[in-house]
């Protein structure tokens, strides 16, 4: 159980909890809180630091998530009626009954509709063409159709929001065995005029993506692979010099004109340089006339990517 978390979704072993209640019973509330403020702000180095810390992350986590999000704890940390509501509904230790299932979809539309329904959508496209990264299919039809940008995401943020968001779709079955939102869960928005038109609205969105944007998104997606393989293997063939690889010797498999390689050289750079550490030069060992690539309009010849 790494990190101290037990088998269920995020929340500490009781083990973990065991070891942090013994090394902290015998302290004053005083001493308590000292302690748990300098292991929140300095290294931690010991395991019994790293397990506070971490089941300290995980508390926090759930409360922000029952108080800020759902809305089921008062400003005074009282169940809200929402929260009395899910209490007279819990039916099981570890398994949602169909009406606690129905009450955080509800729960979940009211504080996260576009995002987690149009992530239902692009886990449908995925299948639909048998392509994995759906979720980078996701976010740039967000920046294009909501002005939702990539940078609005620390890479760590986006990758917990998603793992978030993808449990809930497991955890409560909200897809069909063919990645369509489950009758049920599509009864709930339509029967609400506001969710209905925000569905209608990410659905004929989406339909414009694919016709309009995803060819592109996908020829794209292929040559950034050919791309990176072809830099990887220049690599290990000992044809770079401190890392830095001739962008001719690259373009050589792409079957692309100088203008094409050009292009997709400038549309590479300000999708990927967020995610990787991407350098240019325009030096080289020897003598070479061949005409220069332009990023940015800074002339070019290599390229390195950490």
């Amino acid at each position: 159980m790494a990190g101290g978390l037990s088998e269920y979704y995020g929340i500490p072993s009781k083990e973990a909890v065991d070891q942090i209640q013994s090394t902290l019973v015998n302290l004053t509330n005083n001493e308590k809180e000292k302690l748990i403020q300098h292991i929140l702000s300095s290294d931690r180095d010991d395991a019994i630091s790293k397990q506070i810390y971490s089941t300290y992350k995980a508390a926090s986590y759930f409360v922000n998530f029952a108080k800020d999000k759902f809305k089921l704890i008062g400003s005074r940390n009282e169940l809200s009626e929402a929260g009395e509501q899910l209490l007279s509904l819990r039916s099981s230790a570890f398994n949602y009954s169909e009406s606690e299932k129905l009450f955080f979809f509800n729960k979940i539309l009211e504080t996260d509709f576009l995002l987690f329904v149009s992530l239902c959508k692009f886990i449908r496209i995925g299948k639909k063409y048998n392509y994995k990264d759906y979720v980078d299919l996701q976010f740039d039809f967000l920046d294009e159709y909501y002005g939702i940008k990539h940078f609005n995401f620390t890479s760590a943020s986006l990758g917990n929001y998603n793992a978030v968001r993808n449990h809930w779709i497991q955890a409560l079955s909200i897809l069909d065995k063919k990645k369509f939102i489950k009758k049920k869960y599509l009864k709930i928005i339509t029967l609400s005029p506001i969710y209905q038109s925000w569905l209608l609205d990410v659905e004929g969105k989406i339909l414009l993506f694919e016709s309009d944007s995803f060819k592109e998104i996908l020829k794209y997606r292929r040559n950034k692979d050919k791309f990176e393989k072809r830099y990887t293997n220049l690599l290990k063939l000992g044809k770079g010099d401190l890392g830095f690889v001739n962008l001719y010797d690259i373009k050589s498999v792409m079957v692309m004109s100088y203008e094409s390689f050009d292009k997709f050289l400038n549309t590479y750079y300000e999708h990927e340089k967020r995610k990787k550490h991407i350098f240019f030069s325009n030096i080289v060992n020897s003598i070479d006339g061949r005409k220069r690539f332009n990023v940015r309009n800074v002339p070019v010849l290599k390229v390195k990517i950490k």
